[in-house]
């Protein structure tokens, strides 16, 4: 990746850029890229496996079988980041209590619950921490 690319990939997307991305994406950048930004660890808990190993084999081939809810995540995550933050906010943001989640860790919720009951709570979350 250049670095113009580099660059470029760091600053945040507008909802709708957000989701573009997101959705017209195959399912391995999708993967790489929530790597990148959160780290395999949280990404398989994200994809609902216990191992960074089936994360990989994401990004070379293997379907994910939540790959509605990796895009999803990714849709958030490039909304929130922020060039001088480097991913360290959204990391932060993915992984800490909420308190506009009822405490709820994003993470967690995306893991454990199903995206139809999450989806707009974590939305209006991220929008409200992207317009910090």
């Amino acid at each position: 990746m250049g670095a113009v690319e580099e660059k470029q990939s760091s600053l945040p997307l507008s909802d709708q850029d957000a989701h573009s991305l997101a959705m017209s994406l195959p399912v391995g950048r999708v993967v790489g890229e929530l790597v990148e930004i959160l780290g395999a660890t949280t990404v398989a808990i994200i994809g609902g496996v216990t191992e960074t190993r089936a994360v990989h084999q994401w990004t070379t081939g293997r379907e994910p079988h939540r790959e509605h809810v990796l895009r999803f995540a990714l849709q958030i995550a490039r909304m929130i980041a922020q060039e001088s933050d480097g991913y360290e906010a959204v990391r932060a943001w993915f992984q800490g209590s909420n308190p506009m989640l009822d405490d709820g860790i994003p993470a967690l919720l995306l893991r454990s619950e199903p995206l139809e009951k999450v989806q707009g709570p974590l939305m209006k979350a991220a929008r409200s921490f992207a317009a910090r």
